[in-house]
């Protein structure tokens, strides 16, 4: 490969670079702030909801069970 090559792919490399962080600042500007806490993914809500709220997490499978089990 030769040096003027190389420059050029190094050039369209930076260049494909800049036009996907303004897609990402397009995107994010869209798509407005972040809400909720601290921006978390949907996953590590569940999580805690999981791990701090058993009892609601138990009366949950016990009700999903019984209502199964009547049908």
């Amino acid at each position: 490969m030769s040096s003027t090559t190389a420059i050029s792919l190094v050039e369209r490399r930076h260049s494909l670079l800049r036009r996907l962080q303004a897609q990402r600042q397009v995107i994010a500007q869209r798509l407005g702030p972040v809400s909720g806490l601290n921006g978390s993914y949907p996953r590590s809500h569940t999580m805690r909801l999981l791990t701090q709220q058993p009892a609601l997490i138990i009366r949950l499978l016990v009700g999903l069970v019984t209502l199964l089990r009547t049908k």
